[in-house]
């Protein structure tokens, strides 16, 4: 009885609860940023000759590269660092969103999702140390940019919002999977293995940022703004990161900050896609009311909520119980 006891989930207060999972979100997508950005550096930071050609010619290895030993050690364990806190924030977060009444069982998901992945990734990196490998590559590329559009969900659920419609969240989902595509062709045209993947990455980004930008406009209209004005500018500087990068030779701290605003729009329209919540009459969302575990009103804490509905039917039946009492 005592082990049942213990396993049955516990009471905490919702704002307290609430606030403490947007503390932990904030805290995972900060770290996703770092974890994302370091991985692209440790790339870029491997030999590899300066040329005129890019990207024909990243995939020949040099010896005349600038390399710093001790940079180059210091990201790679600030990466590991921020990944191994990822993996004990996204635990917290379980905790928090499933141990707890009422149970937030969307913050819960997301974040057990978040576990594995992050559970694949070090598997993947202790079984395949130091390999340059294109599927070792597509898998961290993947895996680390599909965390890091995880922990933006996670975070846009534990704040009020007004859903997508359905077909907004159709076209960025699409938009999110031809930036997932492009994202992918970009890192392997870096490595040189055929002429055909720039092309296909120049022909999918185009695609992919045409889109992203109507997503962007139309999630203004459907009072998405903040993730509509971001993807706007981030839509807009895609393509000038990519002819700048393009005509410096692959410049590093181009290519960075073109990898990173890349990351940043697959994770918005990962964010708009993936949210499936409907709207309620009032302006309300079907799994917001059910899973916020905050109530509209403070004097309904601890009640399940009534519909309007219902109010006029539950006065009139106790108006009919007084009578038949009288």
């Amino acid at each position: 009885m005592l082990a049942l006891q213990h396993a049955e989930p516990t009471p905490m207060n919702p704002d307290a609860r609430q606030s403490h999972l947007r503390r932990l979100a904030w805290a995972c997508l900060l770290l996703m940023l770092v974890v994302t950005t370091a991985s692209a550096w440790l790339r870029l930071m491997q030999p590899r000759p300066v040329c005129d050609d890019w990207p024909a010619c990243r995939g020949a290895e040099s010896v005349g590269t600038m390399r710093a030993a001790e940079p180059v050690a210091a990201v790679r364990w600030l990466h590991r660092g921020a990944a191994s806190s990822v993996l004990l924030l996204v635990i917290g977060v379980a905790v928090v969103a499933l141990r707890h009444t009422p149970r937030q069982l969307e913050a819960g998901v997301i974040a057990l999702l978040l576990l594995a992945l992050a559970l694949a990734l070090s598997v993947l990196g202790i079984i395949t140390p130091g390999s340059r490998s294109s599927a070792v590559l597509l898998g961290n590329l993947v895996g680390g940019f599909v965390m890091l559009a995880l922990s933006g969900c996670l975070l846009r659920r534990l704040y009020p919002c007004a859903p997508p419609s359905r077909a907004l969240a159709g076209w960025a989902m699409a938009g999110a999977l031809l930036w997932a595509a492009q994202v992918s062709l970009g890192a392997l045209s870096g490595v040189g293995r055929s002429e055909v993947l720039p092309l296909l990455h120049v022909a999918v980004g185009l695609i992919g940022t045409a889109l992203g930008a109507a997503v962007a406009w139309a999630a203004f209209g459907q009072r998405r703004r903040l993730e509509g004005g971001a993807l706007l500018v981030i839509a807009a500087l895609q393509p000038v990161l990519g002819v700048g990068a393009a005509a410096l030779a692959a410049a590093p701290m181009l290519v960075l900050v073109h990898n990173l605003s890349a990351a940043l729009g697959l994770a918005l329209l990962f964010g708009l896609g993936f949210d499936k919540r409907q709207r309620l009459p009032g302006g309300s969302t079907s799994r917001s009311a059910a899973l916020s575990g905050s109530p509209s009103d403070p004097g309904d804490a601890g009640h399940p909520p009534l519909r309007r509905s219902t109010l006029p039917g539950l006065v009139a039946a106790v108006q009919r119980h007084r009578s038949a009492g009288d």
